[in-house]
């Protein structure tokens, strides 16, 4: 050996090399009402937003604190009457016509408020279509009426293809999510999950680069990075298991000058 190190690679391979990074990040933001999460999403004064809002009153946080703002768009399908194809149509049409590479070159974000919200819109759907009839108010459950297991397959399927193709966008994106709270005979806290079905509930998570639990303690906000109360939450990026009272550009530039701690 003459003292050099020797460097190892194997045939037909590239180097794995530090890439310049760009602020497109897939955030999963998860909590109960009023925890901030859409509050969270209005303070990125990085580059132009675009909601899909989908939760009722949504658009009132987001007014509330960027009113002045003109580099926010956003398509409401909140009322009970639009079904998730229409919403589903117009993200097609949207990445047909460049939408999600305008944001890209101009460090824009993509917010999706909330999947919670999407689910049920999705699950309405696919039981008008198939004809399947709840019990009404006042009358006997009959199990013949209920969604079967081709239902929630079909449901776990849109969800999957909706979220599959969100991680594809070459914007950041932040979807985020209402809590479900799992408890035990003793009403002990045993989960928290984001507030979707089935399956899908355990597999979202997994799907973001991060995943956030987003809790309100008084006037303060604080933002879980690691398991906490139940729930799994997850970073990629940042070591640190909690911070307060940030917006999303500190996050964005803690993530742009490769830190990882958030001042």
């Amino acid at each position: 050996m003459d003292g050099k190190t020797k460097t190892l690679m194997p045939p037909n391979k590239k180097k794995l090399a530090e890439r310049k990074r760009k602020f497109d990040l897939k955030f999963l933001l998860t909590g109960n009402s009023g925890s901030g999460k859409t509050h969270l999403t209005a303070t990125y004064t990085g580059g132009p937003i675009h909601y899909y809002m989908l939760d009722k009153g949504g658009e009132k946080t987001i007014e509330k604190i960027s009113a002045d703002r003109t580099d926010i768009t956003m398509d409401n399908f909140s009322l009970d009457s639009q079904l998730f194809s229409l919403f589903w149509q117009q993200f097609q049409q949207d990445e047909k016509d460049g939408l999600f590479d305008w944001l890209a070159e101009n460090s824009g974000l993509l917010v999706l408020d909330s999947i919670t919200r999407a689910n049920l819109k999705a699950i309405t759907e696919i039981a008008r279509k198939a004809g399947i009839t709840p019990s009404g108010i006042g009358k006997k459950i009959d199990m013949k009426l209920g969604m079967a297991p081709p239902h929630w397959g079909q449901l776990l399927n849109w969800m999957s293809t909706l979220v599959s193709s969100l991680q594809e966008l070459p914007c950041a994106v932040v979807v985020t999510a209402h809590l479900h709270t799992i408890m035990n005979k003793d009403q002990e806290v045993v989960g928290r999950y984001p507030a979707v079905n089935g399956q899908f509930r355990q597999l979202l998570a997994t799907d973001f680069d991060e995943a956030y639990l987003l809790t309100t303690r008084g006037s303060k906000r604080e933002i879980y990075f690691t398991e906490k109360l139940g729930f799994e939450a997850k970073s990629r990026v940042f070591d640190m298991a909690k911070v307060q009272d940030i917006t999303l550009d500190q996050l964005a530039k803690s993530y742009l000058t490769g830190k990882t701690v958030i001042s």
